[in-house]
């Protein structure tokens, strides 16, 4: 396994374990992160890698933008995306973003099903979450950590081993 892949799933264990427990990713682990990779890149890649990471930055940034701004996830997880953005490249964040978005929606699934009075109000109501209490949602950084896991094992391809990126 390579020091990037160990580095991924380090930054992602660390961000689902505190998002479980705190309900928030620290930005010493988002931010802090991000730094020391523009300054590796930066160092190793010259002008190049400081691009590329800035690329997969703001890609990993938009594609969560949108559901931060509904109220559907906090900020730090925004952040957690894009920093492995900026730890792999703006193709590569979108593979992580599609695999975690798999593994979010099973584990909102599963949130649902076994929360006590979620699924009877989903059937009832037809609304998924009464919740506005950020107890009662789903710690988004697991599935960000899953998607890493699953980016890790089948890289730029997906689950059917199709290529993504040609």
């Amino acid at each position: 396994m390579s020091f990037s892949n160990i580095t991924l799933l380090l930054v992602s264990f660390l961000g689902a374990i505190y998002d479980l427990k705190a309900r928030r990713v620290p930005n010493w682990l988002t931010l802090g992160t991000f730094i020391l990779v523009l300054l590796y890149n930066l160092i190793l890649f010259n002008w190049n890698g400081l691009l590329i990471s800035l690329s997969g930055f703001f890609v990993g940034i938009l594609l969560l933008l949108i559901p931060y701004l509904m109220g559907g996830m906090g900020a730090g997880d925004v952040k957690l995306l894009g920093t492995l953005g900026a730890l792999t490249s703006y193709k590569s964040v979108i593979s992580i973003f599609l695999y975690s978005a798999l593994c979010g929606l099973v584990l909102g699934i599963i949130w649902i099903i076994f929360t006590p009075g979620h699924f009877k109000f989903l059937i009832t109501t037809g609304q998924i979450l009464p919740a506005v209490d950020k107890k009662q949602k789903v710690p988004y950084a697991i599935a960000i950590f899953l998607g890493i896991t699953l980016y890790i094992v089948f890289g730029p391809k997906n689950l059917f081993n199709i290529p993504i990126w040609q």
